[in-house]
Parts: C-alpha cells; sequence; structure tokens
C-alpha cells in the first residue's frame, strides 16, 4: 500500500480559504492566492487544488480563472456549480457581480 504524500502547508492554507467559499458563490485563483498574501501564486493555487486527495472534504470547483470562466473539459465542476445555482451567461462565463465571493 503506497503512503499518501501529506499537502504542504500552503496547500492546507488554499484548502482552508476555498473551505469558506459559501455556497453559490465563485473565487478566482487569484482571489485564494491574494486572501493568503501572495497575489502572484495563482499558478500554485491550481496546482494544490489539483493535487486534492479524494477524501479530501474542499469544494474545489468554487475556483475559477480571472474571466469567471471553467475549463472546457470540466463538465463535473459546471454541473456542481449549477447545483449550487451558479449561472454562466451564452458564452460559459459566471457574473462576478452576482456570484463572485468579496472578503472585506
Amino acid at each position: 500500500m503506497q503512503k499518501r504524500k501529506r499537502p504542504s502547508i500552503f496547500a492546507e492554507r488554499v484548502y482552508d480559504v476555498v473551505r469558506c467559499v459559501p455556497r453559490g458563490r465563485v473565487v478566482s485563483y487569484g482571489g485564494v492566492a491574494a486572501l493568503l498574501g501572495q497575489p502572484r501564486a495563482a499558478r500554485a493555487v491550481g496546482g494544490a487544488l489539483g493535487a486534492l486527495d479524494d477524501g479530501v472534504r474542499v469544494p474545489w470547483w468554487r475556483v475559477v480563472n480571472r474571466n469567471g470562466e471553467i475549463s472546457h473539459r470540466s463538465r463535473l465542476q459546471r454541473l456542481l456549480l449549477q447545483r449550487e445555482d451558479v449561472r454562466f451567461d451564452a458564452r460559459g462565463r459566471i457574473d462576478w457581480r452576482r456570484f463572485g465571493w468579496m472578503v472585506s
């Protein structure tokens, strides 16, 4: 049996932020990075979410790109967001004013 690698401290911090995103809201990779005090680490946020183990409970689908788009291949992400009443426009984008998660 292969031992699972423990997530990095950075990844754990990413997961903590993403767990705070409310149902029906989205945040960008860069937004998560900024909340962590590392505004240039958007790709690292994506890497941390991409490395999630199946058993880790993090609503990864609530993180989208800065244009409010998801990957064209991510039918599951779109379905999960739609179940939370997040809507996409004709171009496949999410309206930040309506669904974006802002932290003050």
